[in-house]
């Protein structure tokens, strides 16, 4: 498996899990997101079906991959400035396993955006 590959497996494997912990935390209250639970699913759809095409490219070594993989780069450092910088707060997001979560998150969002961005350029 290359790099590249395995990068954004962990990468999007973290947003999951951060998603996951996202509805037991109502993020669309701390957001102030319409459509609760059910507008947050709904949202995590098309965001999900991209994550596993996302794959596909970048296995395909396609210029659309590296796109795909900057973008599943930034969507690792979302989390971290959104809950650490943001929208910060004293009762979410701050279990040790969200922190681990977030932090692993924004350094494989970081490799993965490079990594794309060299391999776009």
């Amino acid at each position: 498996m290359k790099t590249m590959s395995l990068l954004y497996i962990v990468n999007a494997t973290l947003l999951l899990l951060h998603e996951i912990e996202s509805a037991y935390e109502k993020e669309w209250e701390i957001l102030k997101l319409p459509g609760k639970l059910t507008g947050f699913l709904l949202l995590h759809i098309p965001i999900i079906i991209l994550l596993f095409y996302g794959l596909i490219e970048i296995e395909r070594n396609s210029t659309a991959g590296f796109i795909f993989g900057i973008i599943t780069g930034i969507g690792g450092v979302i989390p971290f400035m959104v809950h650490k910088i943001i929208a910060r707060t004293a009762n979410n997001f701050n279990l040790l396993i969200s922190n681990i979560i977030i932090y692993l998150n924004i350094i494989s969002g970081v490799g993965l955006l490079f990594l794309s961005a060299r391999l776009l350029a």
